[in-house]
């Protein structure tokens, strides 16, 4: 249990009527538990611009439009955003998904977030893509989004991890043992120290959830304009340098460019 002080504050009586309503909204027991909520949210490692990665084919980029429970899976992604304090957005993807996804979501007022689409002339790959944003990004870190994920991760623990463990990049991950498929890594700890070949019986077998936290700074490392990936040209050197690390959760996670995959999604996030 965690140790608790007696800490006696004055606060202007305007604000105490502020208090009293969020106490009252949230169903919050007293002004006490208000207060301490809002300072852990203050707290809390700040990161409000996400990038979703749309693009390859016309299909891939149609997976956004399928729909779990009635809802769009891009509705759904856009909520769970939303609800971690994500409140940019910015969309790669190519000429043929943009109007079809602009068609259904626009800028995003409906959900109250800022939704820019950006297109590529050709393929850069997911490093590729990153860098022909950067102008966008801003200095503070970034999530990044595969497209095709369904997931309850809570990003905010997800954050606070990245902060923590003083990185570049860090990877949200799951255990799945027996799927060699998906490849393995050694960790150190919470880092990443090194990539192994798909097939290999080392290393502990991980699935790459598509979801990252990345310091922009990092970006400077891609050449401009080429066609460069996150998952074999920066994370294995990286994790040489000691620079990534893995953020191992147990919620759930679908990667639903699969049949089976959106099969088991439409049953479970029921």
């Amino acid at each position: 249990m965690r140790r608790r002080s007696r800490v006696t504050i004055t606060l202007d009586n305007q604000l105490l009527k502020k208090l009293d309503q969020l106490m009252i909204k949230k169903n919050i027991a007293n002004r006490s538990q208000v207060i301490e909520t809002l300072l852990n949210q203050s707290l809390k490692p700040q990161v409000n611009t996400a990038v979703v990665l749309a693009g390859g084919s016309l299909n891939k980029g149609k997976i956004l439009l399928k729909k779990v429970n009635d809802q769009y899976l891009f509705s759904i992604m856009l909520e769970h955003l939303k609800e971690h304090g994500i409140d940019k957005i910015i969309i790669t993807t190519t000429d043929e998904i943009k109007p079809i996804l602009e068609e259904r979501f626009g800028d995003g007022s409906a959900f109250e977030l800022d939704l820019i689409y950006v297109t590529e002339t050709k393929p850069l790959g997911t490093a590729g893509a990153l860098k022909n944003i950067d102008y966008l990004l801003g200095s503070k870190p970034f999530l990044v989004v595969h497209g095709d994920v369904l997931t309850d991760l809570n990003l905010h623990d997800f954050f606070e991890f990245h902060v923590k463990e003083g990185v570049e990049i860090t990877i949200g991950v799951k255990p799945r043992m027996g799927e060699k498929k998906y490849g393995q890594v050694f960790l150190q700890g919470n880092k990443i120290i090194r990539f192994l070949k798909d097939g290999t019986n080392e290393g502990i077998s991980i699935v790459n959830t598509g979801l990252y936290v990345i310091n922009p700074r990092v970006l400077k490392r891609f050449p401009a304009n080429s066609q460069v990936f996150l998952e074999t040209d920066v994370f294995p050197r990286l994790a040489t340098e000691g620079k990534l690390a893995a953020f191992i959760f147990q919620g759930l996670w679908f990667d639903i460019s699969s049949r089976d995959s959106l099969m088991e999604a439409l049953s479970r996030w029921r």
